[in-house]
């Protein structure tokens, strides 16, 4: 059985919920104890820790698709090279198309 490894993006978002409670939390104590108001603090902290959240976890989406791409363009079946090629010429457009009534008619 291989062994699975979780992708760069998913490590960065599971790294950034826990790194984001630390900071707010730590920033959040730092506060309390500067402001004399613990609540205050840990309120404020809770704000910084959540945007740092986000950060990290818009981050690691913006990696994962990266490697998505990267990974599809390597086995060969993705990226702006693949599909028809739009300036060749289409099978039905020389013939005049399936719902073009013939010469004859």
């Amino acid at each position: 059985m291989s062994e699975q490894r979780p992708a760069s993006g998913e490590t960065m978002r599971r790294m950034g919920l826990g790194a984001g409670l630390a900071i707010g939390m730590g920033v959040g104590v730092a506060l309390g104890v500067a402001l004399g108001n613990a609540g205050a603090g840990v309120a404020i902290g809770l704000g910084i820790g959540a945007a740092v959240m986000v950060l990290f976890t818009r981050a690691g989406a913006r990696m994962e698709r990266e490697e998505h791409r990267r990974r599809a363009e390597a086995e060969g079946r993705g990226g702006p090279q693949s599909g028809p090629d739009p300036e060749a010429p289409r099978p039905d457009a020389a013939s005049g198309g399936p719902d073009q009534p013939s010469p004859g008619a």
